[in-house]
């Protein structure tokens, strides 16, 4: 009996040093992926809150300009730009990272935050997606939620 229980005290342990382990890997890892994007995200939210899209382009990925390609996507800028001039916008909020395998092979890791904004017609909430190309990360895909849309 002596012995299950020091079996099971060793189990536990090593259970709390894994799991202990992974926290730790986490939490370096949200602070690693942070300090890389949230300088480009800064960079990008006044661009973006131009509206012309020869100003932002270059930050997507090639996934996120073909969404801008057709005459759909111009319409929804044109929608967007209704909000008006970006004011201010707060730091960007870490949300969470994934990894992903496509069936090719290739790995691809996705970080996602979110930005408060303000704008000349009211607030607004951004959610990038973002992926990293070549040490580097682009947008992959943009949303704007704002109650100021529901008055224009």
């Amino acid at each position: 009996m002596k012995k299950f229980f020091k079996v099971l005290a060793i189990l536990f342990a090593l259970t709390v040093v894994f799991i202990g382990g992974l926290l730790f890997w986490a939490i370096s890892q949200k602070s690693e992926v942070t300090a890389e994007a949230t300088p480009f995200i800064e960079e990008s939210v006044p661009l973006i809150s131009t509206w012309k899209i020869s100003q932002f382009e270059h930050l997507f990925s090639i996934e996120g300009r073909a969404a801008f390609n057709g005459e759909e996507g111009q319409k929804v800028i044109e929608y967007l730009s209704k909000i008006g001039g970006l004011k201010s916008f707060d730091s960007p909020v870490f949300v969470r990272t994934k990894s992903s395998v496509a069936i090719s092979g290739e790995s691809k890791e996705i970080a996602i935050f979110t930005v408060e904004a303000k704008f000349e017609n009211g607030a607004g909430l951004f959610t990038f997606v973002l992926s990293k190309e070549d040490s580097e990360y682009k947008i992959d895909r943009i949303n704007l939620s704002s109650n100021a849309f529901l008055d224009l």
